[in-house]
């Protein structure tokens, strides 16, 4: 499946130069790693399912609260302000 992102990349590389495509592929870079972590995260316990159980896993009890809160957050202000 290609989507608008990956179409518009010759684009994006034409305007930026080839430090844009540096920088794109340092930024591609980080989120392997990051997706990475998370796995190990999921993979770490049985039953984890969600972002919150994540949280809980990483951090307690406080993790599952800050991570639950951030998510409704982020919900309600695009909510309000996306449409």
């Amino acid at each position: 499946m290609a989507g608008v992102g990956l179409l518009s990349t010759p684009y994006t590389v034409k305007q930026a130069g080839w430090m844009g495509l540096v920088l794109m592929l340092i930024f591609a870079s980080v989120c392997c790693y990051t997706a990475t972590l998370m796995r190990h995260c999921f993979e770490s316990r049985e039953g984890l399912t969600s972002y919150p159980d994540i949280g809980e896993a990483a951090f307690g009890r406080y993790g599952r609260i800050f991570v639950s809160v951030s998510f409704s957050i982020c919900l309600l202000k695009s909510c309000v302000y996306g449409c």
